[in-house]
């Protein structure tokens, strides 16, 4: 029995190699994005703290030394803030496109695999037809040669 023979079968293993690629570009992508978010919320908790203690100072009799230390840690963390955002949106756009990438590759191997599941399917319909032809013609072989007549 002849077994199936996908042609694309080097073709489908590139596409998979493709996506593999891709997948890991959209990982390492992801992870550039996460370090950005992680400093980008570090920066904000240090806003936040810092707004607290300037505000605890402010109800308290704290010197003025210390509002203008805390209003100018306050100026440089928001400084901070607005030199992430660009970095994260550019590091949001590199995701999105490596993730747009991934679904592409992915496609492109849906497709052949899909082929191939068809022209395999086709392949076994014709493989089952051909067995039930061979069977037919043995029958008749055997009634047209009287080996089918009883004894």
């Amino acid at each position: 029995m002849k077994s199936f023979d996908f042609k694309l079968k080097t073709v489908l293993e590139v596409r998979v190699n493709e996506e593999a690629r891709a997948s890991e570009m959209h990982s390492e992508a992801k992870s550039f994005l996460e370090e950005a978010l992680c400093q980008y919320q570090a920066v904000q908790d240090a806003i936040e703290s810092n707004l607290t203690a300037c505000k605890q100072a402010f109800e308290g009799q704290a010197a003025s030394g210390t509002l203008s230390h805390l209003q100018a840690a306050l100026r440089e963390l928001r400084r901070q803030l607005g030199d992430l955002e660009p970095v994260v949106a550019e590091r949001q756009a590199l995701v999105d496109t490596r993730c747009k990438e991934l679904l592409q590759a992915r496609q492109r191997r849906e497709a052949l695999e899909k082929m191939r599941d068809r022209q395999q399917g086709e392949f076994e319909q014709d493989l089952v037809r051909s067995e039930q032809q061979t069977i037919d013609e043995m029958v008749l072989l055997r009634e047209a040669g009287g080996f089918g007549q009883r004894l």
